[in-house]
């Protein structure tokens, strides 16, 4: 399944493919298991040292 960019309404795999990036369904699989990962280690104390390092205003609670 093809996701859809919001901003163009375009299909992100084909848009790919016609600059020549080829997207397998592993290869998509491969990402969403990463971002799933990446999404387990974000702590509510990482974010606010994230947000303290780039001088954002820390969230409301």
């Amino acid at each position: 399944m093809a996701s859809q960019n919001p901003d163009t309404g375009t299909d992100t795999t084909a848009m790919l493919a016609a600059v020549g990036i080829e997207v397998t369904e592993e290869g998509k699989a491969r990402a969403r298991r990463r971002l799933d990962d990446a999404r387990a280690r974000w702590t509510p104390a990482l974010e606010a040292e994230a947000r303290e390092q780039l001088g954002l205003p820390a969230r409301a609670a």
